[in-house]
């Protein structure tokens, strides 16, 4: 189990390898750079800690803070200094902001990407670390990790959130290394996909995390242990003259109910716009063309 350590606060007394940055959605390029930080933890006998601030960085997220915590296990880390993102944290000199970690944490070793920024204005960056580094009186040593690029751009939260507001969820996908999703709790709708031949499950947007674009996508969802393909509609249903945006999904082959439970949407490909329909069976001629889409490409 991780352990939340809250910047300027708690203690962590074990030796520790120290990797900074914001790790606000743990994509590829966070997934090279923690590799790279567990083997020199492994190797220098040092816990692993990761350096997170708590709600972002202001705006909404492509992962929340519980979902990060659930994505470093596998990297063997063992505590998070967890930080709130505020004007006072904003405003603290690197040379403090160092200062007031080392005087809880014992670091031993520090580890960021090339492009990390800090400090107040974001004036430091990684070869300030390097200097920091180079003083024997500090104590400690650093390791840069050079960018991941992904078809010739650099990997960034700010590209995964441009696509998948966007739309284009496939690309989102191979930026973060896994499908973007979002998890809710099933809400009580009108029932009227059940009487459409297509029972969905109804839950609304989690409001900290990217909104997808409006429109209807494929999704895979796991209900237990049994995954399942399907369509979702995020945003209004015009052909009903309902505006609201809720999340709608059809689970082929799902029997049952699931209200109240918690349910994690995957988000696989965008298949279409929303779009309002004269008459209730072009809609269903247009969901079972979206199914059958959808269960040609799984």
């Amino acid at each position: 189990m991780l352990e939340i350590i809250k910047y300027n606060e708690d203690e962590y007394a074990f030796p520790s390898l120290l990797v900074l940055g914001c790790f606000d959605a743990i994509h590829i390029g966070h997934a090279e750079l923690l590799k790279k930080a567990k083997l020199q933890a492994k190797i220098n006998g040092l816990d692993l800690g990761i350096m997170m601030f708590v709600g972002g960085k202001g705006g909404r997220q492509v992962c929340n803070f519980e979902e990060r915590q659930r994505l470093l296990e596998q990297y063997n880390v063992k505590f998070i200094l967890a930080i709130d993102y505020t004007e006072e944290f904003k405003a603290t000199p690197a040379s403090k902001f160092l200062e007031n970690i080392e005087s809880k944490i014992n670091v031993k070793a520090y580890m960021s990407g090339r492009d990390f920024r800090f400090g107040a204005g974001a004036k430091a960056k990684s070869s300030t670390l390097k200097a920091y580094a180079e003083d024997e009186e500090n104590g400690v040593w650093y390791m840069p990790v050079k960018d991941v690029t992904y078809v010739g751009e650099k990997v960034s939260t700010t590209l995964i959130k441009n696509c998948i507001e966007g739309g284009n969820l496939v690309k989102a996908g191979a930026l973060l290394g896994r499908p973007y999703a979002v998890t809710g709790f099933v809400i009580e709708g009108a029932n009227r996909g059940k009487e459409l031949g297509f029972p969905t499950i109804n839950m609304k947007y989690p409001v900290e995390k990217v909104e997808v674009k409006k429109g209807v996508y494929k999704v895979k969802c796991t209900v237990g242990e049994e995954e399942f393909i399907g369509i979702c509609n995020y945003g209004a249903r015009p052909t009903f003259n309902e505006s609201s945006a809720i999340l709608e999904v059809h689970l082929d082959g799902f029997v049952g109910t699931l209200y109240g439970r918690g349910v994690t949407v995957e988000f696989i490909e965008f298949l279409r716009d929303t779009q309002k329909f004269d008459s209730v069976e072009e809609l269903k001629k247009q969901l079972k063309i979206d199914l059958q889409r959808a269960k040609l490409k799984v």
